[in-house]
């Protein structure tokens, strides 16, 4: 069988690495494309690019069967700031992507799109629920599905929950700069960790959130690839923590105790946010692996090295 070819953009960042190492284990010739040079060997051409000027050229050059693109702004509060920069960088980059895979008829574009779309509820979310505009990021994300809906091309749309975990092998783990994300941030540093509201709507005040292994999330992405439809589907585990509830299970994990202060929120926020991921399971065939402990551990192991 001959090979097939991916073009991942954003293939240098944190789901980017542990999606082409787990599509270069399948077989795959992989190009990457991003501004940062990536610290893996997961690939076969680089192009040290950005998605709204990358040149005909990646197009013309390589036969590509999938596009997994998964560039993009993705800190909610900071858009609130930018707002007009994530909307250049996130639905103007993916127009950029959508019209050069027309011109040079490249099929099927895999999208990285967020749980950040929803408005929030207490029962998990499906995907055919209510859409808020929640933040500036969220709505740029929900501008660029609805481009790729009208398209014309072949598509399928990931909602992500919450990404964590790292690399069980050890090789790749999560290292935004600055980071944000929760799990990350207390295992940085377990002594000056700021938790960002505690009167939310939700048992102990703080917020709920559907944590999913970045290695489930990799995998999924090859299970769209081979999916036969125009779709969209929940990735998470269909279970929420709240804050402190991940404090207490890093430091079942760990055996250190996390020093915390309490903040006040962050704008864009939501009380809860879990997955309803029966769709993704019946049609996919996606099954996460991990639960909230084996990201915890994947994590601190992935730190600690």
């Amino acid at each position: 069988m001959e090979k097939r070819t991916a073009l991942i953009t954003g293939g240098s960042g944190y789901l980017g690495s542990h999606l082409s190492k787990a599509l270069k284990e399948q077989g795959w010739n992989i190009i990457l494309l991003d501004l940062k040079q990536p610290k893996h060997t997961y690939y076969d051409f680089l192009v040290l690019s950005d998605i709204r000027t990358c040149v005909d050229g990646i197009f013309k050059t390589y036969k590509i069967d999938t596009v997994f693109h998964l560039a993009g702004r993705i800190e909610a509060g900071l858009s609130f700031e930018e707002p007009t920069e994530f909307y250049e960088v996130n639905t103007g980059g993916t127009l950029r992507i959508l019209n050069l895979m027309k011109k040079y008829d490249i099929k099927k574009i895999i999208y990285s799109s967020t749980a950040g779309v929803y408005k929030a509820k207490d029962e998990r979310l499906e995907e055919d629920d209510e859409i808020a505009r929640n933040s500036p990021y969220a709505t740029s994300k929900y501008c660029s599905e609805q481009a790729i809906i009208d398209s014309g091309l072949e598509w399928v749309i990931l909602r992500y929950f919450n990404l964590a975990g790292a690399d069980p092998k050890g090789e790749m783990g999560e290292d935004h700069k600055p980071e944000t994300h929760l799990i990350p941030r207390i295992l940085q540093n377990l002594n000056t960790v700021e938790i960002y509201g505690n009167d939310y709507a939700t048992p102990d005040g703080t917020c709920i959130r559907d944590y999913v292994h970045v290695s489930d999330i990799a995998d999924a992405h090859i299970l769209a690839a081979d999916y036969s439809k125009n779709d969209i589907f929940n990735l998470g585990t269909g279970f929420g923590y709240s804050n402190l509830e991940i404090i207490k299970e890093i430091e079942n994990v760990t055996g250190h105790t996390v020093n915390y202060t309490i903040k006040p929120r962050r704008s864009g926020d939501a009380d809860r946010l879990a997955a309803n991921i029966n769709k993704a399971q019946s049609l996919l065939g996606y099954k996460p692996k991990h639960d909230l402990k084996s990201i915890i551990k994947t994590a601190y192991d992935w730190h600690n090295k």
